[in-house]
C-alpha cells in the first residue's frame, strides 16, 4: 500500500511540475509551417520560438495559457489541455487583414492596432515591465540578473516585442491594398517592391496620407528602373 501510495505521489509531482507542451503552428489559409512564431507561456512568462518545420515545444502545466505572435498574422491565446506529462496542441495563425479600419465601441475611437497592441501588452505584462535592478541599490540582484538566462530571454523578449510592434503598425498605413492602388503591382511582383523598399517607421508614424501615397509612387519609379537595368544587364 505504501508502494502504491509512494507511485500516485510520484505521478502527482510529475502532472504539476514536468508537464510541457509541444506541436506545430502552420498558417490558415496555406497550411504551410510558420517559423519563428513567438510562443509564450503567459503566466510563467516563458518563451520559444517555432523552428523551420513550424515545431515548438514549451513548459507548460494544464490550464495555463499560451500566446502565439507572429507578424502579420493575429495573436492566438490557447489553454494548455489535460495531460501527464507532454501534451500536443497544433495551432493555425489566421492573416492579419491587409486593411486595417478605425474600430469603435463605446466612444472608443482607438485604431484596431491600438486595440490589438493594448491587448498584447496586457498578455506580456509581467516580461514587458522587467527592468535590470540598479547596482547602486542591489550590487548582488545586478550581478545575478548579468548572468540569469531568464533575465536575458526576457530583455531580448522585449526588443522582439518592440520590434514586432513596430512592423505591425506600419503594417496598418504600408499596405499591400494601398500599393496596388499607387502601382497596380500584385501578387510576387508587389511583394518583391514591399521587400526591396520597406517603410521606415519615423515615416510611417509622421508622414500624412498624402506624403504616404507620394512616397510608394517615388519608389516605385526608382524601382521601375532598376528592373529595367537589371533586365537589360542580363542580355
Amino acid at each position: 500500500m505504501r508502494y502504491f501510495l509512494s507511485i500516485i505521489v510520484l505521478l502527482c509531482s510529475l502532472v504539476t511540475n514536468a508537464q510541457s507542451l509541444q506541436g506545430v503552428v502552420t498558417d490558415a489559409a496555406t497550411g504551410l509551417p510558420l517559423f519563428a512564431v513567438t510562443v509564450v507561456n503567459v503566466k510563467t512568462q516563458q518563451g520559444t520560438t517555432t523552428d523551420e518545420n513550424g515545431f515548438y515545444t514549451l513548459p507548460a502545466n494544464t490550464g495555463e495559457s499560451i500566446a502565439f505572435t507572429y507578424i502579420g498574422y493575429k495573436t492566438e491565446v490557447r489553454t494548455k489541455p489535460v495531460s501527464v506529462i507532454i501534451s500536443t496542441m497544433n495551432v493555425k495563425l489566421q492573416p492579419s487583414t491587409t486593411q486595417l479600419k478605425e474600430f469603435v465601441f463605446h466612444g472608443d475611437k482607438r485604431s484596431k492596432y491600438q486595440i490589438d497592441s493594448a491587448e498584447r501588452k496586457v498578455i506580456y505584462h509581467t516580461v514587458l515591465s522587467r527592468k535590470p535592478p540598479s547596482p547602486f541599490n542591489s550590487p548582488v540582484s545586478a550581478i545575478a540578473e548579468l548572468f540569469s538566462k531568464k533575465a536575458r530571454m526576457a530583455y531580448q523578449f522585449q526588443k522582439d516585442f518592440a520590434v514586432d510592434e513596430e512592423n505591425r503598425f506600419i503594417d496598418t498605413r504600408y499596405t499591400p491594398a494601398l500599393v496596388t492602388k499607387m502601382t497596380g503591382l500584385t501578387g510576387d511582383s508587389m511583394a518583391h517592391f514591399m521587400y526591396a523598399y520597406p517603410m521606415p517607421i519615423m515615416y510611417a508614424r509622421e508622414a500624412s496620407d498624402l506624403e504616404l501615397k507620394m512616397w510608394i509612387r517615388d519608389s516605385y519609379k526608382e524601382w521601375i528602373k532598376k528592373q529595367a537595368v537589371d533586365t537589360a544587364g542580363k542580355k
